[in-house]
């Protein structure tokens, strides 16, 4: 069984984002590899940086908050229904709206970011900007001919496909 991020860090269930980095604060400055050569304490400190990690990013916090039964088959992240089934099984099936390939995860960026050693140990926050796509000219990302506007299909509601 993983151990509780909430008891590695020494921190109550309804602890704030101050308080849960605080605690990690504390104990990064403890159990650094660099302060503390222990192979114990280097061990510890991968808990407590995986703890932390998890439970200062809100929508983490929350899955791991919510327990098991958000996991593969169960809660937001699993089966919505026949649908998802059959679309999972024979592709299509409804449910969503647009083209199908706006759904599909695109390629990985990879961006180098130099930090100090300090904001790694402490954390820090930088705001990265990312081109994630290269907008038509003609269209302005519409796929609509320019003067027009896209119109939801009555049939297929949009989707790109019937399921009977």
């Amino acid at each position: 069984m993983a151990a509780d991020h909430y008891e590695v860090l020494g921190v109550e269930r309804d602890a704030g984002p101050d308080e849960i980095k605080k605690a990690y604060r504390r104990l990064a400055r403890e159990l650094h590899p660099d302060v503390n050569p222990s192979p114990e304490a280097a061990e510890r400190f991968k808990l407590v940086t995986h703890a932390y990690d998890v439970l200062s990013d809100p929508k983490q916090r929350e899955q791991y908050d919510l327990g098991p039964q958000a996991g593969p088959f169960g809660g937001a992240q699993g089966f919505g229904g026949f649908e998802d089934i059959f679309s999972t099984f024979f592709g299509g099936g409804g449910g969503g709206r647009g083209p199908k390939s706006r759904r599909e995860r695109g390629q990985d960026a990879l961006l180098r970011v130099e930090i100090d050693l300090a904001d790694v140990v402490f954390g820090a926050h930088r705001d990265l900007e990312v081109d994630t796509a290269v907008v038509c000219d003609r269209c302005g990302g519409s796929c609509c001919e320019p003067g027009t506007h896209p119109v939801t299909c009555d049939i297929c509601g949009g989707s790109g496909s019937i399921q009977r």
